[in-house]
């Protein structure tokens, strides 16, 4: 299958199959990245203050205070 024929049957599935598709994808990108599912768990359930970033600090890491890292 070409990738504009998939594509083109992409764009004719209801949203809830497309919702369910990228569910997949996503999962497949997980299985693709050993670890990535752990590692990424252990950062979000890590709940210590010291490893918190004020809304400043985080516009500075994403870029989008205008101030360099």
């Amino acid at each position: 299958m070409s990738f504009d024929l998939l594509k083109a049957e992409l764009q004719s599935l209801s949203g809830d199959a497309r919702r369910k598709l990228l569910a997949f994808m996503v999962a497949l990108e997980d299985q693709a990245r050993a670890g990535y599912a752990a590692k990424l768990a252990e950062k979000v359930d890590n709940q210590s203050p010291d490893r918190w970033l004020t809304a400043d600090e985080c516009e500075r890491k994403l870029g989008l205070s205008g101030e360099s890292q």
